[in-house]
């Protein structure tokens, strides 16, 4: 029954795939990725390398946590 079901489910995956076609275009120039859109924020004082440090502040503490619950189990 469960073959049945994953046989199913990938024709389904399939006949999607080939029925949507779609391209994606990235461009510096608008919206969020605009280099200027950063610029204009009136809350946003700190430098790139500050920002890229508290990132990986946060990614480093959520590791933690969760290798903390792992080894709890």
């Amino acid at each position: 029954m469960h073959t049945i079901r994953a046989i199913v489910a990938i024709a389904f995956f399939a006949l999607i795939l080939t029925c949507v076609e779609c391209q994606l275009t990235f461009s510096p120039d608008w919206g969020k990725r605009s280099g200027n859109a950063f610029d204009t924020q009136p809350g946003n004082c700190k430098t790139s390398n500050d920002m890229l440090m508290e990132i990986f502040r946060f990614v480093q503490n959520e590791a933690q946590l969760f290798l903390d619950c792992k080894h709890r189990e």
